[in-house]
């Protein structure tokens, strides 16, 4: 339905660090060759579809979206220290974490840009807030430990600010440029906070349980980095192994056999199912929702009825 709109988005993304100088460029070359899904200006595009009515003006408000979301992107790399993503080095990896930190600021500078361009305060106000959401997000994560009082519900509330937080933004942007109502837009922010819940419970699960050569990633990627996610939360707090669990993930020089064995811990106990659980919750909190996002047309609908589907049975 608008995938016309996502080759002029990816377009448009390279456009915008060939006009920059030659380093941007390279660093902006290698970024957007990448395997991206572009999940944020899909389901934006997705919000504002309008039958027989052009979304060329949304395109570049879709760019503007995959823009902040590359640049998060970079910045977790550096925080998280991840060597691959996207089934190829990192950027800190190959550049450093200097040219990271800073090619992911450009990004954001160039979408505000755009954004501004629109002289349209209310989607700016969303957009502000989905950045906003994501900074406190990855705060709230970066101070937790594993020794953390209710760890679990921490999980849930720094991922609804992550990822939830910027699905939810853009199918309310979405909603809002087809001038949707105000219950529409509330619909449609709800609709992607599930949506964006379910889609990171996914990704963590695929932390463990995932291919290299499906995911683009390691196996382990988070455990190693110290990344603490529900499916190792759940497993300290049902595990008899709960303590070398513990001891193991907190040591820094903990060697790769006993993050192996953490990781086994993981895999063994109900970590991983109880994740996908929590996963379909979602996807059917989302799937309920279908009728009050006022879909223009039996296509749109059938597609909203997909995309919770998708994002439960994906593998990378």
């Amino acid at each position: 339905m608008v995938e016309r709109e996502l080759s002029l988005v990816n377009e448009g993304l390279r456009g915008i660090v060939e006009c920059a100088g030659p380093e941007i460029n390279a660093v902006g070359d290698y970024i957007f060759n990448g395997s991206g899904k572009r999940i944020r200006p899909a389901l934006f595009l997705t919000a504002a579809y309008r039958v027989d009515v052009s979304s060329d003006h949304l395109i570049d408000a879709a760019i503007a979206l995959e823009l902040i979301h590359t640049a998060s992107l970079l910045h977790d790399d550096v925080i998280d220290q991840a060597a691959i993503r996207r089934g190829k080095e990192a950027v800190h990896v190959k550049w450093g974490n200097k040219i990271s930190v800073l090619s992911g600021d450009y990004l954001l500078s160039q979408a505000f840009k755009i954004l501004v361009n629109y002289n349209k305060p209310e989607l700016l106000e969303v957009v502000v807030d989905i950045v906003e959401k994501m900074s406190e997000g990855e705060i709230e994560q970066a101070f937790a430990s594993i020794d953390s009082n209710n760890l679990e519900s921490r999980y849930f509330q720094w991922i609804g600010k992550k990822s939830a937080a910027f699905f939810s933004g853009c199918c309310k942007a979405g909603s809002l440029m087809r001038d949707g109502s105000k219950e529409e837009q509330a619909a449609w922010m709800e609709y992607g906070y599930n949506l964006g819940m379910a889609f990171q419970l996914i990704d963590d699960l695929l932390d463990y349980t995932g291919k290299k050569s499906i995911t683009g990633k390691p196996l382990y990627g988070d455990l190693n980095n110290r990344v603490i996610t529900l499916p190792l939360i759940r497993t300290i707090n049902v595990s008899s192994m709960n303590k070398p669990v513990n001891e193991h993930f907190i040591t820094d020089t903990a060697t790769s056999s006993q993050i192996g064995e953490v990781a086994q811990a993981v895999i063994d106990g109900e970590g991983p199912h109880y994740t996908y659980q929590k996963a379909e919750y979602y996807v059917e909190c989302a799937a309920a929702l279908i009728d009050d996002l006022n879909p223009e047309s039996e296509e749109q609908k059938a597609i909203l009825k997909q995309i919770p589907r998708d994002v439960l049975m994906r593998r990378n």
